[in-house]
């Protein structure tokens, strides 16, 4: 069989399947999350590109390129990405087909018609060799076990002397919204909602860019990214967080019984609160690697 080539489908023609599908385990626990990212986009438009506009600069995407985001999820930072194209396209891939349909919606809202979609997973992209101009991955590497192989793939896939860029959560502890949500959420509910430490497991210095550097990259750096968030009344930022780490908890709750979960949240970041605004640290790391000329 001939490899598919660099375009997913247009966003009204459906998905691109992977014949290379992870395990039923980890495609159910991404489609069953799905339902929270899917409560968590609430705006076509990004809530916040700081850190999708460093990516993009780090990655060194151009207007007239061929962009592929890996584990792109509802379309960030793949939305934004297809913004700044005028004559190029970007491909959003993921696993997950639910949160894929989330994000070509959002694309058809803000009239975005260089945006394909293709379903696949991180360790055999359904794409030929050597075929992007660029490639982009937020939040997605944490999560497989096989993270130089998936970083492998990205080469594969990486035209010679390109940048592929890479962002991780950094350490919890740097990221308190985390803890204050399954905080909320324990005393809301009174059981157990542990951490997801998986989420945090690149987030020392130094990981990201050894997994980069053992794909066969050419080149590796690493950076720290820090932002200092600021949520005014009436932001959803902490509805978003709540309904991304319990989705099936959530969804037949009142907007009454939601104020007081969020109350709870609210009061576990009170020594971020300033006035009637909370400051909240965020913290990622960003690895870039460079494909051999």
């Amino acid at each position: 069989m001939d490899a598919p080539d660099c375009l997913g489908q247009p966003i009204k023609a459906g998905l691109v399947k992977d014949p290379a599908s992870d395990t039923e385990n980890r495609t159910d626990y991404w489609k069953n999350r799905s339902p929270g990212w899917t409560e968590a986009a609430t705006s076509a438009k990004p809530s916040d590109d700081t850190f999708n506009l460093r990516l993009i600069e780090e990655a060194d995407i151009e207007s007239n390129m061929k962009v592929l985001d890996v584990a792109s999820g509802t379309g960030d930072p793949a939305i934004t990405i297809a913004g700044k194209l005028t004559s190029g396209t970007v491909t959003a891939c993921d696993m997950t087909s639910e949160m894929l349909a989330v994000a070509a919606a959002r694309a058809q809202k803000l009239s975005i018609n260089n945006f394909q979609i293709a379903a696949g997973n991180m360790i055999s992209l359904p794409f030929a060799d050597s075929c992007f101009d660029a490639v982009t991955s937020r939040n997605g590497l944490m999560f497989p076990d096989d993270k130089v192989g998936c970083a492998k793939e990205v080469l594969r896939v990486l035209k010679p002397n390109r940048k592929a860029v890479w962002m991780v959560w950094g350490p919890i502890e740097k990221n308190p919204t985390f803890g204050a949500v399954n905080t909320g959420l324990e005393k809301y509910f009174g059981e157990d909602f542990p951490p997801r430490m998986i989420r945090h497991n690149l987030g020392d210095a130094g990981l990201l860019s050894d997994v980069i550097e053992k794909a066969g990259f050419a080149g590796a750096e690493e950076i720290e990214l820090k932002q200092e968030r600021t949520i005014k009344q009436g932001d959803d930022y902490f509805r978003r967080a709540v309904a991304r780490t319990a989705p099936h908890r959530i969804e037949n709750l009142s907007e009454e019984n939601w104020a007081d979960l969020l109350k709870n949240v609210e009061e576990r970041c009170s020594d971020f609160r300033e006035g009637e605004v909370y400051k909240i640290p965020i913290v990622a790391r960003l690895g870039i690697g460079t494909s051999p000329g």
